[in-house]
């Protein structure tokens, strides 16, 4: 968990920045124009103050983040670790060639896997289609999340690949939640295809 919260604090160090120093600058035009204060005087104490905020600001926001993905971690019986504040969130499923099934046939029975799972709450289905499936899931607390799952398949090894990402697409932060989708959908997806491996296996 502590190491999922600093993977946060990591990805907050740049916005962090950039707001401590248009603190520091609007304190220093405030001092220096308003007050009539030097320079050279109003500097330190502008800086020390963007300092302050980019600080508060980083630990307000990671901490409560940290308690979103929490929650949303015991939801889904996962572990929280540092991977799950990375966006978007990327798992891969790799399992033997599966003869006689296409990619589309594939596709279509992850599909039908997923429109049945009892976690996932599947909002639509955008797009279908020969190794491509892309859906809209309500994720936790509301969040919604955006799914792309390809499949590619041939004699030796089929590799499914699950992509989220929070639908809108100006957050750096989901509270896990899009990492939470695509580890329950890598289970669905894995759980089909190693089903199909053995549908195969007994049929010959």
């Amino acid at each position: 968990m502590f190491s999922y919260w600093l993977a946060v604090v990591r990805g907050l160090a740049l916005p962090a920045l950039v707001t401590g120093l248009l603190c520091a600058a609007a304190m220093a035009a405030a001092l220096a124009l308003g007050d009539g204060a030097p320079w050279r005087e109003a500097a330190p104490q502008s800086l020390t103050a963007g300092a302050v905020v980019a600080l508060a600001f980083a630990a307000v926001l990671s901490t409560a983040n940290l308690v979103g993905a929490a929650r949303t971690a015991r939801r889904y019986g996962l572990a929280l670790g540092p991977e799950a504040a990375a966006l978007p969130c990327v798992r891969e499923v790799r399992v033997p060639g599966i003869a006689d099934r296409t990619a589309f046939q594939l596709t279509d029975s992850v599909r039908y896997g997923v429109q049945r799972d009892p976690v996932l709450r599947l909002d639509e289905v955008v797009a279908f289609g020969h190794g491509k499936l892309d859906l809209v899931v309500a994720g936790p607390s509301d969040t919604t999340v955006v799914v792309r799952v390809r499949i590619t398949t041939g004699p030796e090894e089929t590799i499914a690949v699950v992509e989220a990402r929070p639908a809108a697409t100006y957050k750096r932060l989901d509270a896990a939640a899009s990492w939470a989708v695509a580890r329950v959908l890598e289970r669905r997806v894995e759980e089909t295809l190693r089903a199909e491996v053995t549908n195969i296996g007994q049929t010959r």
